[in-house]
């Protein structure tokens, strides 16, 4: 009995593979046989669960087997794999069995589940933001479209309106360019029309001055002449536009200078001869026509010299 008791304290270490996972159990005979039975084999279907393999991890080196000091319970250690003892040290394997199985199964399943839970959980929250901002594009393409197309409408009918604006510019700047073409048309015409009343305001000034007899001209002036006795000379001959009257003065060394003046207008056939001597004036009155002005002397034997200047007033 001290035997089995020993035996039982005696520590051992078993390596196990089942598929691509290798178990490394380290523990007392009583605590491994423990875990032979229905234990260990729920606890490697559990690890073959996951749908990716777990990396293998190299094999330990296994120490020396010992013979077991006592035969009668070599059957109740394990009937499938012979117990080895290792020396006492810290255990270094990626699984360790410890005097619990739950404790052995907890950490060999904690390798690969939370990884899986985890790339569920990203996958899951990476849909959840797909479909936040998916959903969000929608609302923003929703509230934005309607106002792109009115926005688009209202352009449209700015583009219309201005189109329109320009061609009334246009328009509008055809009838301004007409209008100053007009405009300088006019304008010249009212500078003729200026012009002409200019020109007849002027001619009314002198046919009120006609009217009133206010306009003159000299016929000659300071004319001299020297003539026989008893002899005519012709100082003037030409046509006068108006009625009027013509003034004559004489300077003469001959008391019988005369001037004479002769006009036929309509049926008024007009002669008259007046007297001047050797310092005076005669004035005649005319119609408008041909007239003739003479000076001449009565003298018997002196040759006569007279100065005449006759001045036409209408």
């Amino acid at each position: 009995m001290p035997e089995m008791d020993e035996q039982k304290k005696e520590r051992s270490k078993i390596s196990l593979r089942v598929g691509e996972v290798q178990i490394e159990m380290e523990g007392t005979s009583e605590e491994i046989a423990k875990l032979m039975g229905k234990d260990l084999l729920e606890f490697t279907r559990g690890l073959q669960e996951p749908k990716k393999p777990l990396a293998a991890s190299p094999p330990m080196p296994q120490a020396p087997i010992k013979a077991p000091e006592s035969t009668p319970k070599a059957s109740e250690v394990a009937p499938k794999e012979k117990p080895v003892t290792l020396p006492a040290k810290p255990v270094t394997s990626e699984v360790s069995v410890q005097p619990l199985p739950m404790l052995a199964t907890a950490k060999a399943l904690d390798k690969k589940p939370p990884k899986k839970a985890f790339g569920k959980t990203l996958v899951i929250a990476l849909g959840l933001v797909c479909i936040i901002l998916a959903a969000g594009l929608i609302s923003a393409l929703a509230i934005y479209v309607p106002r792109t197309s009115s926005l688009e409408a209202q352009i449209a009918e700015k583009d219309s309106t201005i189109l329109s604006l320009n061609t009334q510019i246009l328009s509008l700047n055809g009838q301004i360019a007409s209008l100053n073409s007009q405009v300088s048309t006019l304008q010249e015409q009212l500078n003729q029309t200026n012009t002409s009343m200019a020109a007849l305001q002027s001619a009314i000034i002198s046919y009120r001055n006609i009217i009133y007899l206010n306009g003159s001209q000299y016929l000659f002036s300071a004319r001299t002449v020297t003539q026989e006795a008893n002899t005519t000379t012709v100082v003037y001959e030409g046509d006068l536009l108006y009625a009027g009257y013509i003034s004559i003065g004489v300077e003469s060394n001959s008391t019988t200078t005369y001037i004479r003046v002769v006009y036929s207008y309509a049926e008024v056939n007009y002669d008259c001869n007046v007297t001047v001597g050797t310092n005076g004036a005669a004035a005649f009155p005319v119609l408008p026509g041909p007239i003739q002005i003479t000076v001449g002397n009565t003298e018997s034997e002196n040759i006569v010299t007279a100065t005449l200047t006759a001045r036409y007033r209408y």
